[in-house]
């Protein structure tokens, strides 16, 4: 593998282009990096994607990017997420969800904050767009692709951001909602059946950074947007500890195993990432240093600090990887109010820089030598 900060890549369309997947990783508030990527992007009118995949803020991330509403996930993270409403850790001493997202989704029909569906339906086309949720009965990632309505498709996003204890049980969806359990995507395996309803979770657990998964869907170039930091492993030894110390009294929260399981799941992904197979091209979109932003109870301050370095990275990574000779499929509308240009750094100089890494493989330092 050759990893660098500032790669040389080969033009990413040839002869006979790869299938290119871009996969925006959860992270709470810290999807707001993701959304300054992905913003900066709209402005460039890059999408070159045939696949997309989506974790819980980053599948909210990624339906205001097909929708073409540049600025719209930046100004619900600054608004709504922050909202009295939206946090109360006191609902939970009463039974309550302690996130609201039914609120939070509610909002998203109300005129001045509407999320566009349809236009991110036709954006989308004949592409595929799969939101991860992790199933609370068997705790396997599953891939929801949204096809049917626009309540439909917030109903996928509002599971996928379920964190446990903090959204109770999870979302209740159907079978209408096409959930396909990671293991039913392999060759020659029958889809099993499933119950005519389950409670979903957020994707991050099971699912957190679904690179194996585009690769074996036929992605052959992947790029990642990640909201953690370069060096951002999800080694928590002190909740291992944790784990045995509690779970040594017959009694274990589900809640401890999910998040064991998310770090073991993460894990899994980091090693696929660092040797991937011969015949794939992995690019990560990073923030250089810890993001200011947390998962929740950000100071405003640092969500916009964290979304400037999102811009910044989304920049370098057009100018380092873009092929811009290919327009954007539609023109984007529904931009909000806020303007985006002045949120970006005046000088193009911020206090955290942004890494675009690159992994390559004895196959691509073949074609990169040529």
């Amino acid at each position: 593998m050759n990893s660098s900060a500032t790669p040389t890549s080969f033009p990413l369309y040839a002869t006979k282009r790869p299938k290119i997947a871009l996969i925006a990783e959860g992270g709470g508030q810290r999807g707001i990096f993701t959304a300054g990527v992905l913003d900066a992007w709209l402005e460039a009118g890059y999408d070159p994607f045939d696949m997309f995949i989506g974790t819980s803020a980053g599948s909210q991330n990624l339906t205001s990017f097909l929708a073409r509403q540049k600025g719209y996930a930046k100004r619900l993270i600054r608004g709504l997420s922050r909202h009295k409403r939206f946090f109360q850790l006191g609902r939970g001493l009463v039974g309550k969800h302690i996130v609201d997202l039914d609120w939070y989704f509610e909002k998203t029909k109300e005129a001045n904050r509407i999320l566009d569906f349809k236009a991110a339906k036709e954006s989308l086309g004949n592409r595929e767009l799969l939101i991860t949720a992790t199933n609370s009965r068997d705790r396997k990632p599953y891939f929801l692709s949204p096809k049917g309505s626009g309540n439909q498709w917030r109903e996928l996003l509002k599971a996928s951001s379920a964190l446990p204890f903090l959204y109770k049980q999870g979302v209740k969806l159907t079978t209408e909602y096409n959930a396909v359990s990671v293991s039913e995507n392999k060759a020659n395996t029958q889809p099993q059946a499933q119950p005519e309803s389950d409670y979903y979770l957020d994707g991050g657990l099971a699912a957190p950074l679904p690179v194996r998964e585009a690769y074996e869907r036929g992605a052959r170039k992947i790029v990642v947007i990640r909201t953690g930091d370069v060096n951002f492993q999800a080694q928590s030894a002190w909740l291992h500890k944790l784990k045995s110390l509690v779970c040594a009294t017959g009694h274990c929260p589900k809640t401890i195993n999910y998040l064991v399981q998310h770090e073991q799941a993460y894990q899994q992904e980091l090693a696929f990432i660092a040797n991937p197979p011969a015949d794939v091209e992995i690019i990560q979109i990073f923030a250089g240093t810890k993001l200011h932003s947390k998962l929740l109870g950000s100071a405003d301050s640092d969500l916009r600090h964290d979304y400037k370095v999102g811009v910044e990275a989304g920049r370098n990574y057009l100018f380092e990887h873009g092929d811009m000779n290919l327009p954007i499929s539609d023109a984007f509308s529904g931009t909000s109010n806020d303007d985006m240009c002045n949120d970006a750094s005046s000088n193009g100089q911020l206090p955290n820089p942004s890494h675009v890494q690159h992994s390559a493989t004895q196959l691509e330092k073949q074609r990169l030598s040529a």
